[in-house]
């Protein structure tokens, strides 16, 4: 745009002044953005998000859940409710020997080798 006269000075400036408005409200806009963004809650629901979103994630979640499901199981099964401190660190040795073994394993092992288990301990209480 060129300048001539001081009309076209003022819509120069028109122009200008209205392009600053502009950017300060896409700036601002981004600001709100970032800032919402940044707050704990949402890092963590968008942490969370990313890692389900995953297929190997949710199965690695899934393999994490079975292998505690089945440590903490394991423990009570073996051990219950026990008062003597040996007893109860040999039942989180077992706890976390189960968990890791199921997390290690492919899932339908695990279930398979599960219920195998299970029904061998209920057979030899019967």
């Amino acid at each position: 745009m060129e300048i001539t006269n001081s009309v076209s000075l003022h819509e120069a400036i028109a122009h200008l002044e209205q392009k600053r408005r502009e950017q300060e409200q896409d700036l601002s806009a981004h600001f709100k953005h970032t800032y919402q963004s940044l707050l704990p809650i949402n890092l963590l629901k968008n942490a969370f998000q990313g890692i389900t979103a995953s297929p190997t994630a949710k199965g690695n979640l899934l393999k994490a859940g079975l292998g505690l499901g089945a440590g903490l199981l394991s423990k009570k099964l073996f051990f219950g409710g026990s008062s003597s401190v040996f007893k109860n660190l040999l039942g989180t040795a077992v706890e976390f020997g189960v968990a890791k073994a199921v997390t290690n394993k492919s899932s339908g092992n695990v279930m398979v080798k599960g219920l195998n288990l299970v029904k061998s301990f209920l057979t030899k209480r019967d």
